[in-house]
């Protein structure tokens, strides 16, 4: 009996290793196919991750790209004009005679010498000038700048501005033209200078006022050139500039040149000033 007992435990002895040894082997199994499906996981998960960063980071250098395109073409749009080659006309080399009024004197850009008077200073004057933007009405005031209003009204009779590009542009402030011819006579068109006549002391540019100012590191000439006020910075035009008039009509094209202006004063579309025509208009009160 002793003998059949202890082959008995010996057997369930035997069984109970077994049974430990299929569970250990059983758990290390289950633990290997854990390691490889977290590699498997990892792989994927890499994979996945390259990919979608190859995306994002083509998505933004495809942003990028087109950003600093966008960029690009507005410095190429803002870097400035060039204006067509602008014929210069006839020149008198003696005294200067008076333009017809009718606006028939053949176009003339230099001048030996001033002109003599040749308006009637006891009227006011209205200036028509047709730009590529649009028409301007202004009446000129022979009270307040005899001289520079004369000056204008025979260079528009004789066609000096047609033509000429509009040169600057400052926004919510003025724009200017005149003396900016491209062929031979850039330098020294129309010829002749001028006395300024600046506005009386106190007195500020207004909106719409059109002035002559005065030759850059001169003093006390004028060769016309134009300055046009436009809106509310107007008063930020120096006020020694002889101003010789008001716009009549013509806020839509002030709006329009207004629109091309850029901080550095340099337009950012080419304006220009196709014609400018005069007529005696009515009496100055006294």
């Amino acid at each position: 009996m002793a003998t059949t007992s202890n082959r008995r435990k010996r057997e369930q002895a035997r069984d109970r290793a077994n049974k430990a040894k299929a569970s250990n082997q059983a758990k290390t199994k289950q633990r290997q196919r854990l390691v490889a499906l977290a590699i498997v996981l990892v792989v994927v998960l890499s994979t996945f991750g390259a990919f979608f960063g190859s995306r994002q980071s083509e998505s933004s250098k495809s942003s990028t790209t087109s950003t600093t395109a966008k960029t690009s073409a507005t410095t190429i749009a803002r870097t400035g004009i060039t204006p067509a080659e602008i014929e210069p006309g006839a020149s008198i080399s003696g005294p200067t005679v008076c333009p017809a009024e009718d606006g028939s004197s053949a176009r003339t850009t230099m001048f030996a010498e001033a002109p003599p008077t040749c308006i009637d200073p006891t009227f006011f004057y209205i200036a028509t000038i047709e730009t590529t933007e649009g028409p301007l009405s202004i009446q000129l005031n022979p009270v307040t700048a005899p001289v520079t209003v004369n000056a204008f009204v025979v260079l528009a009779r004789y066609h000096y501005y047609d033509g000429q590009p509009i040169t600057s542009i400052l926004p919510r402030q003025s724009f200017g033209f005149g003396n900016d011819f491209t062929g031979p006579t850039k330098d020294t068109a129309p010829g002749f200078t001028i006395p300024d006549e600046p506005s009386a002391q106190g007195r500020v540019p207004s909106p719409g006022a059109i002035a002559m100012t005065t030759t850059p590191g001169s003093s006390g000439t004028n060769r016309g050139s134009i300055l046009i006020a436009t809106f509310e910075k107007a008063p930020a035009i120096d006020p020694k500039v002889a101003t010789f008039g008001l716009m009549l009509d013509g806020e839509k094209t002030l709006n329009a040149i207004n629109a091309l202006a850029s901080e550095s004063g340099e337009p950012t579309a080419l304006v220009t000033i196709t014609s400018i025509s005069i007529r005696k208009s009515s009496p100055i009160p006294r």
